[in-house]
């Protein structure tokens, strides 16, 4: 008897340490989940996941995501609130207006590491054009190898399209 409950803890010990090197390996190869804007205009919230999303070693890499849509109209702002993983770097918005004429303007705007982690985007410029969308970056500094200039890419977008009524 005292030899069954020897080997049945020993089996029991077995399964413990194969059961806690399984979950390590499956913990340290899960992928890292990517970091989302969350976006309100109009009663409405939307987790925005990445347009892309590339490590700062490969910026260009092939990355599938989509543009999120959030309808605004006048009178009714979009609010930006930026995760830790986006405020704590260097990071640019783009936001893109468009007159009743057609005409599209975009401006920029960058900000330092911990300098906002919210952004308040008017559904209507001062020159009265509707917000058509805006576009969260992170920059990572490239070299062209054919000429060894240095260019500025974004490693990773956060992708709204928005719609005024």
């Amino acid at each position: 008897m005292t030899r069954t409950i020897a080997l049945v803890s020993a089996l029991l010990a077995v399964i413990a340490v194969a059961f806690a090197a399984v979950m390590f390996v499956v913990i340290r190869n899960a992928p890292d989940v990517p970091p989302t804007v969350s976006a309100f205009a109009d009663g409405r919230a939307v987790e925005v996941a990445p347009f892309r999303y590339c490590p700062v070693s490969a910026p260009l890499c092939d990355y599938d995501g989509e543009t999120a849509t959030v309808p605004v109209r006048p009178g009714h702002p979009l609010q930006l609130s930026l995760p830790t993983a986006i405020s704590e770097a260097p990071w640019g918005l783009a936001t893109v207006y468009q007159g009743d004429d057609g005409d599209v303007v975009e401006n920029d705007a960058f900000f330092l590491p911990d300098q906002r982690n919210s952004m308040t985007v008017p559904a209507v410029d001062p020159d009265g054009r509707a917000l058509i969308g805006v576009e969260v970056r992170l920059p990572s500094g490239v070299i062209d190898t054919d000429t060894n200039q240095e260019e500025i890419v974004s490693h990773a977008i956060w992708s709204i399209a928005t719609a005024a009524g």
